[in-house]
């Protein structure tokens, strides 16, 4: 009988998307086909701690607390390669002789971090480091995606159609904002200042701490609000009778970048922050809790494949978030999300979340070649494993003629 590959998906994490990082984990977890692999849950906490355990994936035990402790185990990842070749978490207790170290063995493991720390290509590029397998979008892919100022560039070097933006950097602690001096960069940029203006952090999740401003003040208002989230910003015009569309690509296993149902969310207010993605229509506390996967960003309120969609502007989403998915080399489930002005039909990519809410598995099930959630989980993970079986030759110095020392490790 074949043993089953464990599989370690992480999830929460040092980012102002933790909890909506749990919610994708989870539901991530819940889909494994239980007939080829076990799930193992690793949480990290706000202070970076990571911690494992059967607890982890009841989501009414969500914000852990510390009485919730003493039924998880904390763990590091063990960055050498063990002798069992197989990678591992170490985990540590009490005991009465003193500390105890156990092995905990994974086969690859899953990235299911929104935002900073994990979406980044931070954890991508640690895993790689330690030459673990991984699922998703390799480390390249993930940073250049996560930049949302060098992604429209390769975007408009594909013919892609972006909105213009203007990117500043954080002042100096102890400095501020020059409104004279901002005027001039955003005339300089757009032509002409033209209310109202839209402030994005440059290196976060698709709906953290974007903001609207009317005026000067509000822009410089929305600004400081957006650097205390991260040190580069984007402003960009504010798009006229606004309506959004999404879409997730994937490359299938023959090789072929696969797209989507195409979703329009539907938003309470004039623009789909972050209540409005995960917590719209939802309990007042958030997402319900142990429920199945149907739940968190699967619950958003949307049209699936909209009727208004034009020949035409159906053909550019798929088209732009297949090339965007190329020009960037990404794997795994990709969202890629669009603007449009409703009355001049005019549409503009927005931004690449390479780990989008829920994995997007919705919208792979009502794609024209339907793919269960749990369809979808093994094909990322035997991408995973083979994208990450192909990405180095041996590291021996000698094969490289790179050899220095004489006499190999002791």
């Amino acid at each position: 009988m074949t043993q089953k590959k464990v599989i370690a998906v992480i999830f929460g994490g040092r980012s102002v998307e933790h909890d909506v990082s749990v919610l994708t984990g989870l539901q991530f977890l819940e889909a494994l086909d239980p007939g080829k692999y076990e799930g193992l849950p690793i949480y990290v906490d706000p202070l970076g701690q990571w911690w494992t355990g059967d607890a982890l994936t009841k989501r009414s035990h969500y914000p852990i607390k510390k009485d919730k402790h003493k039924d998880l185990r904390q763990v590091i990842l063990d960055l050498a390669t063990p002798a069992a070749g197989r990678p591992q978490l170490i985990a540590f207790s009490k005991g009465l002789m003193g500390e105890k170290r156990a092995s905990v063995p994974f086969d690859l493991m899953v990235p299911a971090i929104h935002g900073s720390n994990g979406e980044d290509g931070t954890l991508q590029g640690l895993l790689e480091f330690a030459d673990i397998p991984y699922a998703g979008c390799r480390s390249l892919g993930a940073a250049s995606s996560m930049d949302k100022v060098f992604a429209k560039s390769i975007a408009r070097a594909n013919g892609i159609n972006v909105l213009p933006e203007l990117a500043l950097k954080r002042p100096e602690k102890g400095s501020f904002l020059d409104p004279k001096e901002l005027e001039a960069q955003l005339n300089k940029t757009f032509g002409k200042v033209e209310f109202p203006l839209i402030v994005k952090p440059c290196n976060l999740g698709s709906s953290v701490g974007v903001g609207k401003a009317d005026d000067m003040d509000g822009l410089i208002a929305a600004l400081m609000t957006a650097f205390r989230l991260d040190s580069r910003v984007i402003i960009e015009p504010f798009v006229a009778n606004l309506t959004e569309y999404n879409i997730a690509v994937r490359r299938n296993a023959e090789g072929e970048v696969e797209t989507s149902a195409i979703e329009r969310p539907l938003r309470e207010a004039e623009l789909l922050d972050f209540k409005n993605k995960y917590l719209a229509g939802g309990t007042p506390g958030g997402p319900k809790l142990d429920t199945g996967p149907s739940e968190g960003m699967a619950s958003l309120n949307r049209e699936l494949n909209p009727a208004e969609l034009s020949e035409a502007q159906e053909s550019f989403i798929r088209g732009a978030a297949s090339g965007i998915f190329e020009a960037l080399s990404l794997a795994g489930s990709v969202r890629v999300d669009f603007l449009c002005n409703s009355e001049s039909g005019d549409l503009w990519l927005n931004e690449v979340n390479t780990i989008p809410g829920s994995f997007a598995y919705f919208l792979w099930e009502a794609a024209e070649k339907p793919l269960s959630f749990l369809a979808l989980t093994s094909a990322m993970i035997d991408e995973g494993f083979r994208l990450s079986s192909e990405r180095l030759g041996t590291t021996d110095s000698g094969a490289g003629g790179a050899t220095i020392f004489a006499g190999g490790q002791d």
